[in-house]
C-alpha cells in the first residue's frame, strides 16, 4: 500500500519573553499569511485529506488549524501526537507506522530539523532546508507492522513559499 504523505513545518512563530515554554509559541503575523499561502497552494493540488496529525505546539496546532480550513477538513478532528514536537526521523517513523491502512492521505504539521532529516532519511538528499510553512509531498511505501526503510519513498514535490522547491 502506499501513502501520501505531506509534511508542513509550521509556519513562522513569535518569540516573546512572555512565552515561559517553546511549546507555547504562537505564530506571528507573517506566519499567518505563508500558512494562509501554502494551505491555498496545496489545496490547489490535492483534495480532502483523509488524516490531520499536528504536533502540540501552538506553533503546529495552529498552522493544522489553517490547512484544515482551507481543506475542507474537520478542525475538530485534527488530531495530536506528542512524538512529533522534537521528533527526529524514528521517532516520525513511529507516528506514520501508526497510520491506519484505510488512510490514503495523511498530512504531518511539525517541525525542524526533524521534518527535513526525515524527508532526507525517505526520499534521499533532496532538502538542505524546509523552511517554515514549507509542504513536502511524497508517496511512501507502507507494510502493516514494518516500518518504511531508508530512501524507500518518491519525493512529488517540496513547496518553500511562492514556488516549489
Amino acid at each position: 500500500m502506499n501513502l501520501e504523505l505531506i509534511l508542513v513545518r509550521h509556519a513562522k512563530s513569535l518569540y516573546n519573553d512572555y512565552v515561559q515554554n517553546d511549546v507555547e509559541r504562537h505564530l506571528s503575523d507573517r506566519g499567518y499569511s505563508d500558512a494562509a499561502d501554502s494551505a491555498n497552494w496545496l489545496a490547489s493540488k490535492i483534495s480532502k485529506p483523509d488524516l490531520l496529525i499536528s504536533s502540540p505546539a501552538i506553533r503546529a496546532y495552529s498552522t493544522a488549524l489553517i490547512f484544515a480550513n482551507r481543506l475542507g477538513y474537520k478542525m475538530d478532528s485534527i488530531q495530536l501526537d506528542a512524538a512529533i514536537y522534537e521528533a527526529g526521523v524514528r521517532q516520525l517513523l513511529y507516528v506514520i507506522a501508526q497510520i491506519p491502512p484505510t488512510i490514503g492521505r495523511a498530512i504531518l504539521f511539525g517541525h525542524n530539523p526533524g521534518f527535513t532529516d526525515f524527508i532526507n532519511h525517505l526520499c534521499g538528499p533532496v532538502c538542505p532546508h524546509l523552511p517554515t510553512s514549507g509542504v513536502a509531498i511524497m508517496n511512501v511505501p507502507i507494510k502493516q507492522g514494518e516500518l518504511p526503510s531508508q530512501g524507500s519513498a518518491k519525493l512529488q514535490v517540496i513547496y518553500s513559499g511562492h514556488k516549489p522547491f
